[in-house]
């Protein structure tokens, strides 16, 4: 009786004590697996560090943080979205001395946890929001903020009210790119439509610049790319198109380049890097950097945009930043389905793992 009346009578110590207990050791349970070891950062790239696309940009944004936090980093080129492949390549860079590797292709997610549970020492940072291990989590940009920017650039210079979109394949991460992109295109435009060509293939050149062609031949006089490499701009620039760019800009382009949506990866590994190191990682899952936090930005509008459309880029870039997001308000999508109520907006979830349809104004190449 004496027992029972103790633990009655010491109960709000005994669960002020139980909860220290659970804090600690979720905050233990993704520190670095050992202090005294250096910390050596992994990039698995499924192309090359050097490709003025997607993988340089990547590998440079790692490299420059890395050194600002006094990191080692080894790199692993070339590495196909297969398991096999990945696996081999991820075995490699610990091997290397790598503690904290970062998996930076959209398909590398689907074996994200597999690798993760194999490996319970090593952190795991991937981009396709699919890793749910405990040492797995999920880094990526709002990228489709400045996709609807550059879309209002593009739907306002268009003469036909027809643009051009070459993506590598359909996923939530490309397919809400061209979403906000239409919706950007039908803020400055409403009866512009979309035709979208899918290539199968981040990589393809001579896929990409036949898709250019081809939809120009349909009426499309702006050209955009979801790809890793900017092909789609070089032959919109060789047809003397419009374009607009993405990811990254490392070349010389004419006035006829609109703007791109571009991500700022020295921010956002940065981050993600930083709180690693400072053990504070397990609390900060699904990174999603947007314009406030600097994650994106848009490229220096051309002097073809019409005045008009930088004026209502510049409202929609606060209104997103300090009210409501792209993805909200009355949406329709190419069927005549409506997606999104009027006081409504679609979830990050939604965003970031479904996405399965297409906006008002898109059609697909067939």
């Amino acid at each position: 009786m004496k027992s029972k009346e103790w633990i009655l009578r010491n109960l709000p110590h005994l669960l002020v004590a139980l909860v220290i207990i659970i804090i600690v050791v979720v905050i233990r349970s993704f520190s670095l697996p050992d202090t005294k070891r250096p910390v050596v950062a992994g990039i698995v790239l499924i192309g090359s560090k050097s490709d003025s696309g997607w993988n340089e940009s990547h590998y440079i944004g790692l490299m420059n943080a890395c050194r600002e936090q006094n990191c080692a980093l080894k790199v692993h080129e070339y590495v196909p979205e297969e398991e096999a492949a990945l696996y081999t390549a991820v075995d490699a860079l610990i091997k290397e001395g790598a503690n904290v590797i970062y998996l930076t292709s959209f398909g590398y997610g689907a074996f994200a946890d597999g690798i993760a549970d194999k490996h319970p020492d090593i952190a795991f940072f991937c981009l396709s929001g699919k890793g749910t291990a405990k040492n797995c989590t999920s880094y990526f940009a709002r990228l489709y903020q400045v996709r609807y920017l550059a879309g209002i650039a593009a739907g306002a210079a268009s003469r036909s009210g027809i643009l051009g979109y070459v993506a590598a394949m359909p996923n939530a991460e490309t397919n809400r790119s061209i979403n906000a992109y239409a919706l950007g295109m039908r803020a400055a435009n409403p009866k512009a439509k979309l035709l979208v060509r899918f290539t199968g293939s981040w990589d393809h050149e001579e896929k990409e610049r036949e898709s250019v062609s081809l939809l120009a031949q349909k009426g499309a006089d702006v050209i955009t790319y979801h790809e890793d490499r900017p092909y789609a701009i070089q032959e919109a620039e060789r047809l003397g198109l419009l374009s607009t760019g993405y990811n990254a800009v490392s070349a010389e382009h004419t006035d006829r380049f609109l703007t791109a949506a571009l991500y700022n990866w020295d921010i956002i590994y940065g981050k993600v890097l930083g709180d690693y190191l400072s053990g504070r990682a397990n609390l900060s899952k699904n990174y999603w950097s947007g314009l406030s936090e600097g994650g994106v930005r848009l490229y220096p509008l051309s002097a073809l945009v019409p005045e008009k459309a930088m004026i209502l880029i510049e409202q929609e870039k606060k209104r997103i930043m300090t009210n409501r997001d792209v993805f909200s308000g009355i949406l329709y999508d190419n069927e005549g389905n409506i997606r999104c109520g009027e006081d409504e907006r679609i979830s990050d979830d939604e965003l970031f793992h479904g996405m399965e349809w297409f906006a008002e104004g898109v059609e697909i190449y067939e």
